[in-house]
């Protein structure tokens, strides 16, 4: 399994999972409930141009109104992990 096999990957730009997120969700075989831990990713670099995983270890929320899951975080929640390809 390489090193994006086992994770969820989405846009953080927004809260909002995406489509791919969403897929990676069913894939890893993931049951998203409100308020349980969720910890996803998005591609990154660092200072040097390297490629990196941005890690929001958050909280799933689901927005009723939109119909659409998102992760509620804090940059505290963030941390910084090496990327493998």
């Amino acid at each position: 399994m390489d090193d994006r096999e086992h994770r969820i990957v989405s846009d953080l730009n927004t809260t909002y999972l995406d489509a791919g997120a969403m897929a990676d969700i069913q894939r890893l075989g993931i049951e998203l409930t409100e308020g349980a831990p969720l910890t996803v990713c998005d591609y990154d670099a660092d200072a040097h141009g390297n490629p990196t995983w941005l890690v929001i270890d958050g909280v799933a929320h689901f927005d009723a109104q939109r119909q659409a899951w998102q992760i509620a975080y804090t940059m505290n929640d963030a941390h910084w992990e090496p990327r493998h390809a």
